[in-house]
């Protein structure tokens, strides 16, 4: 059985990602520009102490550029209703959701950053992913505030969002953060077995089952991640009527179900995350806009099309599969649609990868030309900032009916971005 290259995430398969890496991984250096110079920076050796150690690569997060303050926290949710496909025991399917949210102004200082991953996951990644010595990488926290109590003065429109294959939550971050800021609750799942790593709060951490996964077509996958993405919505929508859908009952930051839209709920994802997105704004309604990041397109919505608005945005990098998706479906597509392409990116430019790979690459087993093909050459920064600008404009278009000229005409502030059609 043919299977779609996203699925893989090892070093080897990189030189051949010609249809969709799942992406991911971290952060930004507070470096903007050249990859040459960040890496030689962060390869910086202590020098006078007697011990010849190595300087841990400091990785930082751009801040998001709106102006509320973001607030985060996790969900334990487990469904007893669908056993778990994927699981190497059997057991009812269970998922981490991460919320970032606009947060109450006088209550967030008083909360800690959150880290970009746990120590868990972190130890994984490198090791599993980054071929990283423990240590190399000073990881990074985020601009979002533990628990912080919610902003209720307004309830904010919901984006759900599903990261590729073998991808963490986590590395939609800058993207989560950046529309959390501007008045969107993000909510972003870990599919459990494909995630590379998932820990859970009673210490567990799973990792990708990956002949389990294999064992699927690629439109099984999709099918399996999309009812991942509505059980999610479904228990928000607990969540916004006042119950605690965490399976610990852990306690919920305050206003938090009250500060939900669920009225105007999108969906965004990168890699097969994208794909998953774009079936689940075919299968349920009650999601009004979807966007699809690199992602292919597999499951009914192929021979469907879509009656509500998507937003396809893709890598420069020569696809030839994925154009022929993208062009398969597009005649299908009845409601506002929208294709951009953004010069000089990779696959990996439309996640946290971008940045992260930017700065750790010289203590990375990558090759220069596995991480080049992966992010490409558009600087960091600057593939962040049209990411993140195109995303609020698209949401703020369809779920808060605000006009932008962006998806009309070029964007001087993103000269990066072009309307494919």
């Amino acid at each position: 059985m043919a299977h779609h290259p996203s699925h893989h995430r090892s070093r080897p398969a990189v030189a051949a990602l010609t249809v969709l890496l799942a992406t991911g991984a971290l952060a930004t250096t507070a470096v903007p520009a050249a990859r040459a110079t960040q890496a030689a920076g962060a390869a910086v050796t202590r020098t006078g102490t007697g011990t010849g150690a190595t300087v841990p690569i400091p990785i930082t997060l751009p801040a998001p550029t709106g102006p509320l303050p973001v607030g985060t926290t996790t969900l334990h949710l487990v469904d007893p209703q669908r056993p778990d496909r994927w699981a190497p025991t059997p057991r009812p399917r269970e998922l981490m959701a991460q919320l970032w949210y606009p947060a109450a102004a006088c209550g967030a200082p008083g909360h800690r950053l959150a880290p970009w991953t746990g120590p868990a996951e972190q130890a994984h990644l490198e090791s599993d992913y980054l071929g990283a010595a423990p240590g190399r990488l000073a990881w990074p926290v985020t601009h979002s505030r533990e628990n912080a109590p919610a902003d209720r003065t307004t309830r904010h429109p919901v984006v759900l969002y599903s990261p590729g294959s073998r991808s963490d939550r986590s590395f939609g971050t800058l993207a989560a953060e950046d529309l959390a800021s501007r008045g969107y609750v993000v909510v972003s799942l870990d599919h459990t077995f494909d995630a590379g790593e998932v820990a859970f709060p009673d210490g567990r951490l799973e990792v990708r089952n990956k002949p389990a996964v294999f064992a699927m077509t690629d439109e099984e996958i999709v099918a399996y991640r999309t009812a991942d993405t509505r059980f999610v919505l479904d228990r928000l929508t607990d969540l916004a009527a006042g119950t605690n859908p965490d399976a610990e009952q852990r306690p919920l930051p305050p206003g938090l179900g009250a500060a939900l839209d669920l009225g105007a709920v999108g969906v965004a994802g990168h890699s097969m995350g994208g794909a998953t997105a774009v079936q689940t704004l075919h299968d349920d309604p009650r999601v009004l806009a979807g966007a699809s990041l690199d992602g292919p397109v597999f499951g009914t919505v192929a021979t469907d099309g879509l009656d509500r608005p998507l937003l396809l945005f893709g890598a420069a990098d020569d696809r030839p599969t994925r154009d022929a998706m993208w062009d398969s479906l597009w005649p299908r597509l009845t409601s506002w649609r929208r294709q951009l392409l953004m010069d000089g990116s990779g696959h990996g430019s439309f996640a946290d990868l971008e940045v992260l790979f930017s700065a750790a690459r010289s203590a990375m087993s990558w090759t220069d030309e596995e991480v080049d093909h992966l992010i490409g050459t558009v600087p960091p920064l600057r593939a962040v900032a049209a990411q993140r600008a195109y995303l609020a404009a698209f949401f703020d278009l369809h779920l808060r009916h605000r006009p932008t000229p962006l998806f009309t005409v070029p964007s001087p502030a993103n000269p990066e971005v072009h309307l494919v059609r």
